[in-house]
């Protein structure tokens, strides 16, 4: 699922990273035309290129001093966090994201790992299915990860009757993802929703959920008294170039991400 951009993040992005180069090649410009031979470039020319040329690497330099100016006196950032999952969805900030992805590109790229799935994709399903009954236009491209329910056996991780209602939790909630996939993804509409269910056997560090390769919301799982806590508990969010290595963490969930859908059994 390649995240597309919009025409003005591509340019945004171009310029930004191209500033710096561009004024390397125009400072050389600067300091070397003179040196030209005349038979090879007129006098004449080198006078009247040399304005504009001066003028654009003047104005990149103003960028980049505004930039570190910007940098030093902005206000100390710091890492979005909530406590629990019901307080991500309270501070409206994941539908803000929602919307806006859906708004600017008409295509939502969303990927879940998580362990049951329950809090994640109840929510999710509630969101798409508002856009898919109006038949908005929209397209959804949903990967979902899943401890798979077959395991839990093999899996010593937390006590017997913790062990039985997880997984009647986890069936129920896969169940539900069929159910859905059913419903929606043959229907002949103008909206589309791509949904594949992955499944593994092993207990991750993390969960979160990763919006357009941009967004992640991302918790990590603990052990107490005995079991594992995990989606019910707390979250950071990460964004793509952040001053929090967002683009990191994003690489690394896309990694795990990618084996899990290389190695375990899909749906």
């Amino acid at each position: 699922m390649q995240t597309k951009l919009t025409i003005y993040e591509r340019i945004e992005k171009f310029l930004d990273k191209s500033k710096i180069p561009t004024a390397y090649v125009l400072f050389i410009y600067i300091t070397s035309v003179q040196y030209i031979p005349d038979n090879w470039v007129s006098e004449d020319f080198k006078n009247v290129s040399l304005w504009p040329v001066a003028i654009t690497l003047g104005i990149i330099i103003l960028r980049i001093f505004f930039d570190i100016y910007k940098k030093i006196n902005e206000p100390k950032k710091t890492l979005p966090f909530y406590n629990k999952w019901g307080d991500l969805i309270d501070s409206g900030e994941f539908l803000k994201i929602f919307k806006k992805r859906l708004h600017d590109d008409k295509v939502l790229n969303i990927k879940i790992i998580g362990i049951s799935l329950r809090f994640h994709w109840s929510y999710i399903k509630n969101l798409m299915e508002e856009y898919l009954l109006q038949d908005k236009n929209v397209e959804f491209n949903i990967s979902l990860s899943m401890l798979d329910t077959d395991a839990y056996d093999s899996l010593e991780f937390i006590d017997e009757s913790f062990k039985q209602k997880f997984l009647i939790q986890a069936q129920a909630t896969e169940n539900d993802i069929e159910l859905f996939k059913k419903n929606y993804e043959k229907q002949n509409r103008t909206s589309k929703c791509n949904i594949t269910l992955h499944k593994y056997t092993f207990m991750p560090s993390f969960y979160g959920i990763l919006l357009d390769d941009k967004f992640l919301f991302l918790g990590n799982t603990y052990w107490g008294k005995d079991m594992i806590r995990s989606a019910g508990q707390s979250y950071n969010l990460y964004v793509e170039d952040d001053d929090f290595s967002g683009s990191e963490r994003i690489k690394i969930f896309n990694s795990w991400l990618n084996y899990i859908e290389n190695k375990s059994k899909s749906k």
